[in-house]
C-alpha cells in the first residue's frame, strides 16, 4: 500500500485544524447568555396566598435548613450579624426574618447567592425543577422584602457592573435577586463588559440589612421588568440605559396551588441588542 506523503498528512491537518477553530468560533457565538423575559425563572409575588405561606414556613425553612449545609451556614452567620444590632438573639417576626435573608443572600462566605441565583435562574423550567429547588423559603422571605420593605422607596437610578457579554431584549427581566448599587463607580468596580444604567421602581435599598453595607445596594427582584432605552457600543464592553416598566409573572403562588388570577403574564418581545 502506497503511504501517505508528508504534504498530504500536513495538508489534511491544517483543515481539519481550521474546521475545529470555526467551530469553537462558532460554539462561543452562540454561547453568549442573553438577557430576555426569563420564563424558566422562579418569578412567584405570592399574590393572594402571602398568609397561606407564612403559615407554612416555619416547617419549610427548617426542612430547607437541615437539607442545605451552604443554606444553614449563610443562615447562622446571617443571625449572628443582624443580632449585633438588636436586643434580642431571634427573629420575632416576618419582617425580621426578611433581614436575616437579606444578610445571607448578601454574605461574601459562604457564597449562598451564587447557588441561589443560579437555581432561580430555571426553578420553574417545570414541576420537577420546582419540587428540586432547594430555597423555596429564602426565595419568598426575600420576595416579602422586596414587596414590603420596599414600599419605603420609590423608582431610583442604579447601576450594575457585570464580567459577562450579554445579548440584551428589547424588554427584559434579571431572572434572579440581582445587586446593583447607587454609586456607579462601585458598580464599575465589579467589572464593565456590560456594564447596566437602570432606573428601578421595585428594587429596595439594603444597605442596613446587608453584609456589606458600604456598597449602597439596591436589590432588584426577578419579576420586575425593563424597557432598553438605549446601548452604547466601545471596542471591549457596552452600556446598557434600560428603565422600569412594572412587572409581571409567569407562576403564582406555585407552592401552594398556582394561581395567576391576580398575576399579569409575561410577553415575549422580539427586538435584540447583541
Amino acid at each position: 500500500m502506497e503511504r501517505p506523503s508528508l504534504i498530504f498528512i500536513l495538508i489534511t491537518f491544517m483543515v481539519l485544524s481550521h474546521v475545529v477553530t470555526s467551530f469553537n468560533k462558532m460554539s462561543k457565538k452562540k454561547a453568549r447568555p442573553e438577557l430576555n423575559m426569563a420564563h424558566a425563572s422562579l418569578d412567584d409575588q405570592y399574590d393572594g396566598c402571602m398568609a397561606s405561606m407564612k403559615r407554612l414556613l416555619p416547617s419549610l425553612f427548617r426542612s430547607e435548613l437541615n437539607a442545605s449545609t451552604l443554606y444553614s451556614e449563610a443562615w447562622e452567620k446571617a443571625l449572628f450579624e443582624w443580632q449585633e444590632n438588636k436586643t434580642w438573639l431571634y427573629p420575632r417576626k416576618l419582617e425580621e426574618l426578611s433581614e436575616v435573608a437579606l444578610y445571607a443572600y448578601t454574605l461574601g462566605y459562604p457564597p449562598l447567592y451564587q447557588e441561589f441565583n443560579s437555581a432561580t435562574r430555571t426553578a420553574a423550567k417545570g414541576p420537577e425543577e420546582y419540587a428540586a429547588y432547594p430555597f423555596k423559603s429564602l426565595h419568598f422571605l426575600l420576595t416579602w422584602a422586596t414587596r414590603f420593605l420596599g414600599k419605603k422607596f420609590s423608582c431610583q437610578r442604579v447601576y450594575r457592573g457585570t464580567g459577562v457579554n450579554f445579548s440584551v431584549g428589547h424588554y427584559f427581566r434579571f431572572g434572579q435577586f440581582t445587586s446593583t448599587s447607587e454609586d456607579p463607580e462601585i458598580a464599575q468596580f465589579f467589572q464593565t463588559v456590560t456594564y447596566f444604567k437602570l432606573v428601578t421602581c421595585k428594587g429596595i435599598g439594603i444597605s442596613e440589612a446587608s453584609y456589606f453595607q458600604h456598597e449602597q445596594e439596591v436589590l432588584v427582584p426577578p419579576y420586575e421588568m425593563f424597557k432598553v432605552t438605549s446601548v452604547e457600543k466601545h471596542p471591549t464592553n457596552k452600556t446598557i440605559m434600560a428603565v422600569s416598566v412594572g412587572t409581571c409573572s409567569d407562576h403564582n403562588c406555585i407552592f401552594v396551588g398556582e394561581d395567576l388570577k391576580y398575576t399579569k403574564r409575561c410577553q415575549d418581545h422580539q427586538v435584540l441588542y447583541l
